[in-house]
């Protein structure tokens, strides 16, 4: 039983790190606190939903289109972010609450209120591993996501343009003086953003029920990882990602799944008390 947990674990944790990159990016780069990040997760997850359901698309083939599509949403988005005045992060903040709403209520015309799944039988196959119960759909989340961890990470660390943007998440102005485009910095972030989106989309549409208002759940668990790695701290949200779907599954299992919802809540409020530069700073909080 606690082995099941540990690969569940790990698996819907990779997971949670995919959903919660793009955010981290964008936040990091531009100062704009996207609370719509959720709703474009959703949208991406609808975009799969109808290819695969009404145009009877193979799975697979859903990503590439959902990676398109909310590329070009996020990089509209923005342009809408760029016109923003200080201070960026508040008026980021209402701003994309306004979208988060329109995304929302567009959603709700174009696809009703009703819940739908893409239901994928192989993906609920087992495919143990010496009597470690692993099902395919587990296994399609834990390669997926750390191989786009990955990617990321080699882009992040081995590119001149990755480079680039980690310095302008250190400091957008000492990045300005070094020479790096600061502006460009930011479309690019948009850009990667939005290819996560439309990754984890399909992936969410999968594991979880698709109905328009399931997005503020998936922008807490974002902005609860960013906060428990620490803004600029890309590398640390898998091990929150993983530490949180720990404690869910653990919860899940002694107390009940009507407390799970509770955990990335109860998270967030006590880094936000305790260590609100997050868990890997040095704040002496």
């Amino acid at each position: 039983m606690l082995s099941a947990v540990v690969v569940s674990a790990l698996a819907t944790g990779s997971f949670y790190t995919l959903v919660a990159l793009g955010f981290a990016l964008i936040y990091g780069v531009t100062r704009n606190f996207n609370l719509a990040h959720g709703e474009l997760l959703v949208l991406a997850g609808y975009t799969a939903y109808w290819l695969w359901k009404t145009w009877a698309l193979p799975f697979v083939f859903t990503f590439p289109v959902a990676i398109v599509a909310s590329m070009a949403v996020c990089l509209a988005l923005q342009r809408l972010f760029a016109r923003l005045s200080e201070p960026l992060e508040l008026n980021s903040i209402v701003f994309s609450f306004g979208i988060a709403i329109l995304i929302q209520n567009a959603m709700r015309l174009c696809f009703s209120g009703n819940y739908r799944l893409i239901r994928i039988p192989t993906l609920n196959h087992g495919a143990g591993f010496n009597a470690l119960p692993v099902s395919y759909g587990q296994l399609t989340l834990l390669g997926l996501s750390l191989g786009a961890i990955a990617l990321l990470y080699l882009f992040m660390y081995h590119t001149y343009p990755g480079k680039a943007l980690r310095a302008t998440i250190q400091n957008r102005e000492a990045a300005a003086l070094a020479g790096i485009n600061v502006a460009a910095m930011g479309i690019l972030a948009f850009a990667i953003g939005g290819f996560f989106i439309g990754l984890a989309g399909p992936l969410f549409g999968c594991i979880h029920y698709l109905y328009p208002a399931t997005g503020p759940e998936a922008t807490l668990l974002a902005v609860t990882l960013t906060i428990f790695a620490g803004v600029g701290r890309l590398g640390g949200i898998i091990l929150a990602g993983w530490l949180l779907a720990l404690a869910e599954s653990i919860t899940v299992l002694y107390i009940g799944s009507s407390w799970r919802e509770m955990i990335p809540a109860a998270l967030l409020l006590g880094l936000l008390a305790l260590k609100p530069r997050g868990i890997f700073s040095d704040d002496g909080r």
